[in-house]
């Protein structure tokens, strides 16, 4: 079985996180050990975790007829807006030694690909040590960056610079996230329901624009494709060899795959 990489430019949130459950399909199926992949988004997204409703955190209506997307991640967690980010999600078996263990575990093994792509980026990440919730758990229109997670990956003082979500299935591991190159993610509260007070927009937008940190902050010149080029070789370092190149257009049932997500949406 082989180690592969995927190396994706601008796609939209549907063929997304359809190539991520098709690499999961590949590594359950016993076609692949572990799959790295990188990608972009467009147009932006709004992306939800699994066990959220999308009529519950946004506006969809409002959201598509602006010329955005909005997708179910096959992960849990809160929203994430994607826009001036690098994406990334692993794919492997629970038992392969990239991601075997606890959460935490295999939270600080990711991570450690991450940080050592980061750090030849110029970017100074380090690892989270505690939990933070900036705002209580379990309140309503919460997004994922209102919160800094054990083993997650922050700034040096205290910011966090990727929002990361994992999920296991039937044997394989998922772990995906978000590296922030702008902070873009106050957008998740422009298409709050209407529900939303005023009040708790403002709260939750203070929020996000101190709470973000961001890659070009530390490095203003540099771009996606040189953070994708710095973890794809960090990837192969972690991983003991060279991974073979797929093409992402090739898995199988991508077609398939792409329209149930997009059906998710937009039969609401």
């Amino acid at each position: 079985m082989k180690i592969l990489a995927i190396r994706d430019s601008h796609q939209s949130g549907y063929v997304n996180m359809a190539v991520d459950l098709c690499s999961m399909t590949l590594v359950q199926t016993g076609n692949a050990q572990a799959v790295f992949r990188t990608y972009l988004w467009a147009p932006h997204c709004l992306s939800i975790g699994r066990f959220q409703k999308p009529e519950k955190e946004t506006d969809v209506k409002r959201l598509l007829e602006d010329g955005y997307h909005v997708v179910r991640r096959p992960t849990g967690g809160r929203a994430v807006w994607h826009g001036h980010e690098l994406t990334y999600s692993l794919v492997a078996r629970e038992d392969h030694p990239l991601v075997s263990g606890s959460i935490t575990e295999s939270l600080e093994k990711v991570a450690g690909i991450l940080t050592a792509g980061l750090k030849k980026s110029g970017i100074p990440a380090v690892l989270n040590k505690r939990t933070r919730e900036l705002s209580p758990a379990g309140r309503e229109f919460n997004p994922c960056f209102t919160s800094h997670g054990r083993s997650e990956i922050m700034t040096p003082d205290g910011r966090k610079l990727v929002g990361s979500a994992q999920a296991r299935s039937r044997g394989v591991f998922i772990e995906h996230g978000s590296i922030l190159f702008s902070n873009q993610q106050t957008k998740a509260i422009d298409y709050l329901p209407a529900s939303a007070s005023n009040a708790l927009k403002t709260k939750m937008r203070k929020i996000l624009l101190n709470s973000v940190g961001t890659v070009l902050e530390y490095n203003p010149g540099i771009t996606p494709e040189i953070l994708a080029e710095n973890l794809h070789e960090q990837f192969a370092v972690y991983s003991g060899g060279t991974p073979a190149p797929l093409l992402s257009a090739n898995l199988p049932d991508l077609e398939k795959t792409v329209h149930e997500r997009r059906q998710i949406i937009e039969n609401k």
